[in-house]
């Protein structure tokens, strides 16, 4: 084993003495989802047993994990103080329990101190982890293989996002016709584009996201769309208006993102009114280029 396989595999197996959880953030998407599999097929090839546990899966991941066998409104559920947790995905902890590990790509000005730490330059979670099982000598499976990479299209806006490189990029096209998979699907799927003739108030809550900056709230959430309009925006500007109050936050960074003109526009609402719009020549990705540059912002603010 590496060394820092055998770091894992020694926390996990200790943690197992008592209850094991891993766990996606909150409205785990398909990547987070994914990644929580993977993991537990990981340990699970060690002989150490975990328990999954999601808090609010969104509709895509429900869809999309069927296509794999998985439940995924079975492995909704809760935490307890006592339970070791692995995050994935995400390394702000949000439910109950002592993190023992967390595996993410999405990056920080602040790591945080917990005895293990991955954060990766990686599309997508899942891919990641894949990556560990490989070098750990786990067998990987197609199923595995088509996972993940079913997990990078879909967390990079089918491999267009500004968070995936050129090469990865390269990987997962090249993956996904050795595997078999559906390329048009993958792509329509990882495109995401919603109906907007949906309600501003089920469209401003899409994707969202809670982080945390030392003493500072902020909340996040997007929508993939080629049909923004003035008026939508309006609205659904008007239903964040009245949420980051109720949030109590100190910022909402809403994204609305083009897939067809590759294309991003951010806006950050704060609680007394002011509204700052920033637009993006390229597919804009929240984990990479978004919320890092809010992080140091809010950092150098004094937090």
């Amino acid at each position: 084993m590496t060394e820092r396989i055998n770091c894992l595999y020694t926390l996990c197996e200790a943690a197992a003495r008592g209850r094991l959880v891993i766990t996606g953030h909150d409205r785990a998407d398909v990547d987070s989802v994914a990644s929580c599999v993977l993991m537990q097929r990981l340990l699970a090839a060690w002989g150490i047993p975990s328990d999954i546990v999601l808090c609010e899966p969104d509709g895509q991941s429900r869809r999309v994990m069927a296509r794999f066998g998985v439940d995924v409104q079975a492995l909704a559920g809760g935490t307890a103080p006592e339970d070791a947790l692995i995050l994935v995905d995400h390394h702000q902890p949000t439910c109950a329990g002592q993190v023992i590990a967390c595996i993410d790509h999405h990056p920080t000005e602040v790591p945080p101190d917990f005895p293990y730490v991955q954060i990766g330059d990686s599309g997508a979670c899942a891919v990641m982890v894949l990556h560990l099982m490989q070098e750990a000598g786990v067998p990987v499976t197609p199923e595995d293989e088509r996972l993940a990479v079913t997990a990078l299209y879909l967390d990079t806006i089918a491999l267009k996002s500004a968070k995936i490189s050129r090469e990865e990029a390269a990987w997962g096209e090249t993956q996904a016709r050795r595997l078999g998979l559906d390329e048009d699907w993958l792509r329509r799927e990882g495109m995401g584009l919603m109906d907007m003739s949906l309600p501003a108030r089920e469209l401003a809550m899409l994707g969202k996201k809670v982080y945390t900056f030392g003493a500072k709230r902020v909340l996040s959430t997007y929508v993939q769309t080629d049909a923004m309009t003035q008026e939508k925006l309006g609205a659904i500007l008007d239903v964040l208006r009245g949420e980051i109050v109720r949030e109590r936050a100190d910022l909402w960074v809403f994204l609305w993102h083009d897939p067809v003109r590759l294309r991003s526009t951010e806006v950050d609402l704060t609680p007394d009114g002011q509204v700052r719009t920033i637009p993006y020549d390229y597919l804009a990705s929240r984990g990479r280029d978004v919320m890092p540059r809010v992080e140091h912002e809010m950092r150098k603010d004094g937090v």
